[in-house]
């Protein structure tokens, strides 16, 4: 059974308590997620319609004290074992480190040196852009609890591969002069 994504961010935050929709997507704020995963707001309430009709949360609707009503979901034991499957298929897969800067940097060879050279430079502060972000983002983390720490340690992981492309950006630039002649 594959787990969508979006379907395991939405039962690991519900697994910590229950939760209405806008929660799920401050908590995901909070946390900095947005820095690690990439999820649509939009898929956020999807993915709870489609839980909720397969049984692995339960809804019910809640009456505003100061605002509008709204629905609070919590996961069910089957939800815990979706959760439970999908971060397990995640866990155990070797994918690529992909990303839409890799694509461009694999045909760096059909652009003009000039060309060729900016790319990599531009690539280079916007990684240096988001370390920053990276940093402000672990400051802001509350430490306290198990999913503070852990999402300071996925922005630290997220910091060590934006690091480590920069030190292979380093080398490519000096490579680049004779990557064009091959």
């Amino acid at each position: 059974m594959r787990v969508s994504r979006v379907e395991v961010v939405v039962l690991g935050l519900l697994a910590e308590g229950p939760r209405y929709g806008y929660e799920l997507l401050e908590r995901f704020r909070e946390r900095a997620m947005g820095s690690w995963v990439e999820v649509g707001r939009a898929s956020v309430y999807q993915a709870l319609r489609r839980l909720e009709a397969a049984g692995a949360i339960a809804g019910r609707q809640q009456e505003g004290a100061e605002g509008p009503d709204r629905r609070v979901y919590r996961i069910t034991s089957s939800g815990r074992a979706r959760l439970r499957a999908g971060l397990r298929e995640r866990a155990t897969e070797a994918r690529p480190y992909a990303s839409e800067a890799a694509l461009a940097l694999g045909f760096l060879h059909l652009l003009t040196p000039q060309e060729a050279s900016r790319a990599v430079e531009a690539r280079a502060e916007a990684l240096s852009a988001l370390r920053d972000r990276l940093a402000a983002e672990r400051e802001r983390i509350p430490p306290h609890g198990p999913a503070g720490a852990l999402a300071a340690r996925m922005l630290e992981l997220q910091d060590a591969l934006a690091e480590t492309e920069g030190r292979w950006l380093e080398r490519l630039r000096a490579d680049l002069p004779r990557l064009r002649r091959s």
